[in-house]
């Protein structure tokens, strides 16, 4: 080994920490947007389908309806038994029991019950509820859960990317006299180190440390694309251990194309 090495620090590059925020971004954007869409941008939506859907004068009156979870295709039959029933007063309870309260809206023709995503109408004929109208909305329950899922899922892997994106940004190498020491991967002195292959230095623009791990052969990546001081990294290395320097290979061989062009 040569005399005293300079000790060089490392961090991550700009452009990975940039490459690994922009994922992370892209996939908190998407989770974000799914997310309003099915809790909120859907079913306001819905809503105002409801509201559209009745007589102009009543509209203004109506935009402080209820919407119950249970109002649904699902529960058709119910009201359907509900509406069977003798006198206004008995369909009306049995539709507050089934549906968990009054009416969404009602005027003097028609009682109106809306879901998330789908709505009922029971038009009131000679002081009894007459046959039920159901009628799905534009953004149906798949839709809504769709969106939903989507969050979910997105929101999930954001979380693992953020993850990424901080072990990015808290990248630190140190190359002194005791060798190298790579944050979450460990340190080599510079007698274990062994070799440099650089075979693929040119097409990826890595390395691989070999190195003797308590009579073990192994390898660490340096990548350039990774550690900011890749260059001067690798030329101490090399310097100290008479490894050829791949960095400065390629940069002969360059300077050599074009003297010749």
């Amino acid at each position: 080994m040569q005399g005293e090495i300079t000790r060089i620090e490392s961090g991550p590059t700009k452009e990975r920490i940039v490459r690994s925020s922009l994922m992370f971004t892209l996939f908190a954007v998407g989770a974000v947007w799914f997310a309003y869409d099915g809790w909120k941008g859907y079913p306001d939506k819905n809503f105002r389908e409801h509201i559209e859907s009745l007589p102009p004068e009543d509209r203004e009156k109506a935009k402080e309806s209820a919407v119950y979870p249970e109002v649904s295709e699902e529960t058709l039959r119910s009201a359907q038994e509900a509406v069977r029933k003798i006198g206004l007063d008995n369909q009306r309870n049995a539709l507050e029991d089934l549906y968990g309260g009054p009416p969404s809206y009602e005027n003097d023709q028609t009682l109106y019950y809306y879901g998330p995503y789908f709505r009922v109408e029971f038009p009131i004929k000679n002081g009894s509820l007459g046959e039920l109208v159901p009628q799905a909305t534009e953004k149906r329950q798949l839709d809504i859960a769709v969106q939903q899922w989507l969050a979910v899922g997105l929101a999930v892997f954001s979380l693992f990317v953020l993850i990424h994106v901080l072990r990015v940004i808290f990248t630190q190498l140190t190359l002194d006299e005791n060798g190298l020491s790579y944050r979450g991967k460990g340190s080599i002195s510079w007698k274990d180190m062994t070799a440099l292959e650089a075979d693929r230095f040119r097409e990826k623009g890595w390395v691989d440390l070999v190195f003797s791990d308590n009579g073990r052969e192994r390898r660490l990546r340096l990548d350039e694309y990774h550690l900011k001081a890749f260059n001067d990294v690798i030329a101490a290395i090399c310097t100290q251990k008479g490894f050829e320097d791949p960095v400065e290979l390629e940069k002969a061989e360059k300077a050599a194309k074009q003297q010749q062009t």
